[in-house]
Order: C-alpha cells, then structure tokens, then sequence
C-alpha cells in the first residue's frame, strides 16, 4: 500500500509532507474565501445597505480580495506542480484545474477590476461597468467551482497510485 506520501506522488518516492500542506491549505482558504466573500459578504451588504454604499464598501475589499486569490493561486498552481510530479494522471488533472483557476484570478485581478475600479460612479460607463461586472461573476465562478472540484476530489488524489 504506501505512505501517504507515496500515493500521492504514484511512485515509491516520499513526497515532503509540506508541499500537500500548502496545497490543502491554499486551496481551502481560497475557495472559502471566495464562497464567504461572494455568497454571505456582498449578498449582505447589498441587501442591507444602499447600492452605492454597498459598492463603496466591497470596493474597499477588492483589491485585497483579488490579490490575495492571486498568492493563494500561485501557492496552489506551485504544491499542485510539485505533486503531479511524480507522475500520477489525477494529479496532472488536479494541477490543469489549478492553473484555470489561477488564470481566471489573474485576469479578474489585472484585467477586470483596474477596469471595473476605473469605471466606479461614472453614470455614462454603466453598461461597460455591468458587462465587467458580469464578467467578474464569471471568472469568480471559474475560481469557485474549480476549487470546489478540486476538494471533492482530494481524497481520491490520495488513493491514486
């Protein structure tokens, strides 16, 4: 049967127990931090507040909640890396969904938000700030469903061989 270490890497190479440290870890506060954020924070500060101190206020988080998924996601995409190395093929899986998610943040991150940040307030830029919006919602459930995949799916990456 194998360490642990073992059957995460699929050979008989020990694996440092930290690099499956960081990946669980990434990856749950990533995830939680993206299904907190999007479905307790925002859904509360929109129905309880007006739409324009509600925007004020989720403005000030995001841009410590994009970066912040951003480290999380290079943390991931690097353990994931280190993982698959070993050559088992749910690893390669689980390191692709890694770097999806990466690239959806990092483009939500530099692309969208500097846009959508810019377009703030402005009346004549409402459309071009809903489509970003909507855009944004896209990205983040990219981030969201990936992780969520990903944890549904560790416990098999620890059986693999």
């Amino acid at each position: 049967m194998g360490t642990v270490q073992e059957r995460i890497s699929g050979s008989n190479v020990r694996m440092p127990s930290v690099a499956l440290a960081v990946y669980m870890l990434a990856l749950v506060v990533w995830v939680g931090s993206v299904a907190f954020f999007s479905l307790v924070v925002l859904p509360a500060l929109f129905s309880h507040l007006e739409v324009s101190e509600a925007g004020e206020i989720a403005a000030l988080v995001f841009p410590h909640y994009y970066r912040l998924g951003c480290v999380l996601g290079v943390a991931l995409v690097a353990a994931t890396a280190y993982l698959c190395r070993g050559g088992a093929r749910a690893w390669k899986a689980a390191f692709a969904v890694a770097i999806v998610m990466l690239a959806a943040q990092a483009y939500a991150t530099f692309v969208v938000h500097p846009e959508v940040a810019a377009l703030r307030g402005r009346v004549e830029a409402a459309e071009r700030f809903s489509v970003l919006h909507h855009r944004s919602v896209r990205l983040n459930s990219v981030v969201l469903l990936g992780g969520l995949a990903l944890i549904l799916g560790s416990g098999g990456l620890l059986e693999r061989r």
